[in-house]
């Protein structure tokens, strides 16, 4: 009994709100450790999620709640509406801080969100919609709750036969299933060849750019002698559009698809897409 009251006492504490051009900044930093904040690569990454929490605010209206104690952001949950698909799409719920864990705040953030689509919504003509969606992926912290495991106790189900794509059913009877849509493809340019491009623009996770500044290092450590060219959508949008609005890593012409973290097979594939330009790159 006295530790549920405890559990209890400590989720009082925990305030969410919806973001605002007001708390912007607090959902755009709030990933970011304190001893990377003055690091460029976090600095660009946060001010790319803040422009793109910029558009998504101006476009919805809502896309993500904070929880509060007192006055710090603890935690936080985004959103998108899928209208198409008549869901709402979750892309990432996180408590950063290990002394903010086992408190419950996950959980009341899922909870404010999922009452609040039990109502009808202008992106939905308004009716409520018909699940929440997400897609988990593994990155936590030693010691902290999976999302995944998260997220299949609060109720979702697996959709189909991908273990992390996961929906939670706001009608009775609802299955979701994934559409299908064609991929961006990368539209070959004469300037390209024998050159790399990393082609980015704002994004809703702020280690997106950090991610990018490695791709950087890793190409320079498989070819240290090709040109490397960063395209910001924002700046050269003319110049994105003219690749069909690809975005990611592109070598010699050729986009590769291999995550940075997967180092081997992302140097496997950059030495690939060089060897018919430069053959003898290892």
């Amino acid at each position: 009994m006295a530790d549920k009251k405890e559990k209890e006492s400590k989720m009082s504490k925990i305030n969410i709100r919806d973001v605002t051009f007001e708390n912007i900044d607090d959902l755009c930093s709030i990933c970011i450790p304190p001893n990377k904040r003055s690091d460029p690569k976090f600095i660009t990454g946060v001010e790319e999620k803040r422009e793109w929490a910029i558009e998504m605010l101006r476009a919805l209206g809502a896309f993500a709640k904070l929880a509060y104690e007192g006055s710090a952001a603890v935690g936080f949950i985004q959103y998108e509406p899928i209208p198409k698909e008549g869901v709402v799409r979750i892309h990432c719920i996180y408590v950063p801080e290990e002394e903010h864990w086992r408190k419950g705040i996950a959980r009341q953030l899922f909870s404010s969100l999922l009452g609040e689509m039990r109502t009808p919504k202008v992106w939905f003509d308004n009716m409520p919609p018909l699940a929440l969606v997400t897609r988990t992926f593994p990155g936590e912290k030693p010691g902290q709750y999976p999302a995944h495991d998260f997220f299949t106790k609060e109720g979702f189900k697996q959709a189909g036969e991908d273990p992390n794509l996961l929906y939670y059913p706001l009608k009775a009877g609802f299955v979701y299933q994934l559409l299908v849509e064609k991929e961006v493809e990368y539209i070959p340019q004469e300037e390209d060849k024998g050159k790399a491009l990393i082609i980015f623009g704002p994004s809703f996770c702020p280690f997106s750019y950090a991610f990018l500044k490695i791709t950087e290092q890793a190409i320079e450590e498989v070819a240290p002698e090709i040109p490397i060219r960063w395209m910001d959508k924002s700046i050269e949008l003319e110049e994105v559009k003219k690749r069909g609005y690809f975005e990611g890593c592109v070598v010699n012409e050729k986009p590769i698809k291999s995550f940075i973290l997967d180092k081997e097979s992302f140097r496997k594939e950059v030495s690939e897409a060089l060897s018919a330009y430069s053959p003898g790159v290892t």
